[in-house]
């Protein structure tokens, strides 16, 4: 039943990124809810839900936008096990923290990214990557207390109901 919680989630985050993702685009940068969602997620279950959370919605995301079946999936999975790995024995409580784990999750992303499309990709390059992997750290970190409170909400829900032996 979590799964499915999660994968209902995740697809109406991903349709709402893919509508009104355009709406709350400020200059060139567009929020990231997938992302966001998966260090989120990280950074309550650890490193194998991140894991294996980042690569359900990777493929999902993949299977959607993507060129190549994989490549999202290959760096979520690694964002997610990354930050789930170096935040397990952190305290999580206060919003400032959360913020910074998602700043810090986001520029990871974008390098893993970077690093696995120079990789994949002959000739690729990367003009402008530092302004806008900066900028959307900032606007991904504005939007994970908000996220990382309703993934909060979703798993005392899911723990409460599901979980209870009567």
């Amino acid at each position: 039943m979590r799964a499915l919680s999660y994968f209902i989630v995740a697809v109406l985050l991903l349709a709402v990124q893919s509508t009104f993702g355009v709406l709350l685009q400020i200059g060139a940068v567009k929020p990231d809810f997938i992302l966001t969602l998966v260090l989120c997620v990280a950074l309550i279950r650890g490193e194998n839900g991140g894991a294996l959370y980042g690569l359900a919605i990777g493929l999902l995301e993949d299977i959607v936008y993507g060129n190549f079946l994989g490549f999202n999936a290959l760096v979520k999975f690694l964002t997610g096990y990354a930050v789930g790995y170096g935040t397990r024995d952190l305290f999580k409580g206060p919003v400032v923290f959360t913020m910074g784990f998602v700043f810090v999750g986001t520029l990871l992303y974008n390098f893993i990214f970077l690093a696995a499309c120079w990789v994949f990709i002959p000739g690729y390059t990367s003009s402008l990557f530092l302004q806008k992997v900066v900028s959307s750290a900032l606007y991904n970190a504005l939007l994970g207390p908000f996220m990382y409170a309703a993934v909060v909400k979703l798993e005392r829900f899911l723990n409460y109901y599901f979980e209870t032996k009567y």
